[in-house]
């Protein structure tokens, strides 16, 4: 994401936008009236629609991983880090506006969205995963490798998230997915 003023003023509307009434009506033109910007800057930032909802998505990914990682002990035993993870990640969904008004009225776009992150698309699960997997360290106690650890927990934050009704309260999950990524 360009590091432009009026980029970031144009996020920032963005996902205002997006918490009171989602992405499917969502337009360049509402989001640079919105952060009271030209909409040709909007347009010379992002390009198009998808390459404002990518510097969206990087951008929440980022602030979710910073927030979760500054409440764990990166350097515990993963048995102990992985429930700490997953139930921070569900605490911090929960709570943000815009996830919640698209999982509640429009969760295709969590299901299909297609981000661009570098030069490749992926899609939401392969974004958080490629972005947080550096974040885990190798360690004896893993059964998969920090890549594939990374995806379990994603998909599994993410099912859970979408899901309002489950049998598995938050710590109940936590505990299934460090079940699932390590050894013993």
């Amino acid at each position: 994401m360009a590091g432009t003023r009026s980029s970031t003023q144009l996020v920032e509307a963005a996902l205002q936008l997006i918490a009171e009434s989602g992405l499917d009506s969502l337009t360049l033109s509402q989001v640079a009236e919105r952060a009271r910007v030209s909409r040709a800057t909007a347009y010379r930032e992002f390009g198009d629609k998808d390459g404002l909802l990518s510097a969206v998505a990087q951008r929440e990914i980022t602030a979710m991983s910073t927030a979760i990682l500054a409440t764990v002990d990166l350097g515990a035993e993963p048995r102990t880090v992985v429930p700490c993870v997953v139930t921070a990640a569900l605490h911090y969904l929960r709570s943000h506006a815009a996830f919640t008004y698209v999982r509640d009225h429009e969760p295709h776009w969590l299901l299909r969205a297609g981000l661009t992150v570098g030069n490749h698309r992926m899609n939401l699960v392969q974004t958080v995963a490629s972005l947080v997997a550096p974040t885990i360290t190798a360690h004896p106690a893993l059964a998969l490798e920090p890549l594939q650890a990374a995806e379990v927990v994603v998909r599994t934050v993410l099912s859970h998230a979408l899901i309002q009704d489950s049998a598995l309260d938050d710590h109940q999950v936590a505990e299934a997915v460090a079940r699932a990524i390590t050894r013993g």
